[in-house]
This record gives C-alpha cells, structure tokens and sequence, in this order.
C-alpha cells in the first residue's frame, strides 16, 4: 500500500488550535500518512487580527510540528491552471496546487476546495 499524504487547509489548522478537532485521533484511521502545510497556511493562521502572545505561540509550535512543503515553479505553474480552470482565490489555488505537487488529499472544511478533498472529513466528526 503507498503511503498516504494529505495537506492541511487552514480551517483545518484552527480547527486544531480551537479544539475542534484532534488531528491525531483523526489520523489514526490513516497510520502510514504524511501531513503537510505551506507557506500559505502559515501566513493566513499567523495573520489573525488581535492574536494573543499563547495564541500565537500555540499556533507557531503547531505549524512548526507539520512539514512544509515550498512553493517552488511547479506549484506556481499548477496554481496558475487552477485559478484557470476553477477560478480559487490565489491561497486556495496554491493550497490546491500543492496537493497535486505531493499527491497528497486537502483535509478542509471550505466547500471551494472540494475537488480537493478527502470526502469523509467532517471537523466536528473527531470531538
């Protein structure tokens, strides 16, 4: 079986940071996977107005804890087909882009992002 890898949208990661979600329990169904973020995802959850000092500190140790993949060529020129042929916003494209890059599964709440998406991930599913 090839290992499976999946790239975390950013509702996913405040999900996580709000308690919403165990992504540990979650990825327990998925025992040989690889979780990956973006830079993006790193700027939009460390770009929240009114952030606190623990919320940020909570946020940064999360993100540092998930491997980042670089937004490098290839992923521009997918994002660019993407933004093309399915009209996302410039975050979402990359964020989709980089899972084709990787092979990888979107883990996301955001109904934009679909085709994307693992089809059984529910945030409130793993309370």
């Amino acid at each position: 079986m090839d290992k499976c890898s999946f790239i975390l949208d950013t509702s996913v990661i405040i999900d996580i940071l709000n308690k919403q979600l165990n992504l540990l329990e979650y990825l327990n169904n998925f025992p040989d996977c690889e979780v990956y973020i973006n830079p993006i995802i790193m700027i939009e959850v460390l770009s929240k107005a009114n952030m606190s000092e623990q919320e940020e500190a909570a946020a940064r140790s999360l993100l540092g804890s998930i491997k980042m993949i670089e937004i490098d060529q290839l992923t521009c020129e997918a994002a660019i087909k993407i933004r093309r042929t399915k009209g996302l916003r410039l975050p979402d494209a990359l964020i989709a882009a980089s899972s084709i890059i990787l092979n990888a599964t979107v883990l996301s709440n955001d109904s934009h992002l679909l085709d994307f998406q693992y089809t059984s991930y529910k945030a409130n599913a793993t309370k």
